[in-house]
């Protein structure tokens, strides 16, 4: 089975949602954005998606180390 990832960028943005769709393919959208709207997550969620969101990092260099950023717990919504 084929997976597709849809993107849709937005410059600058904090958040990344990840759209897991309840379709054949199980695809996943992926969406970068300024400000969450909770009314479309309800509505996605209601339909049988399952949505994962975390803050977007910044792009680091190679020389960079794991220790020197901040790690934060992500936010999961599950449908079930």
């Amino acid at each position: 089975m084929q997976k597709t990832v849809i993107e849709n960028k937005k410059k600058e943005a904090p958040f990344q949602l990840f759209f897991l769709k309840n379709d054949e393919n199980q695809n996943v959208e992926v969406t970068e954005l300024e400000e969450i709207n909770f009314d479309e997550l309800k509505s996605r969620l209601e339909k049988g998606e399952s949505i994962f969101i975390t803050r977007k990092q910044k792009q680091h260099s190679e020389l960079s180390f794991m220790a020197y950023s901040t790690v934060k717990e992500p936010w999961y919504f599950v449908r079930s």
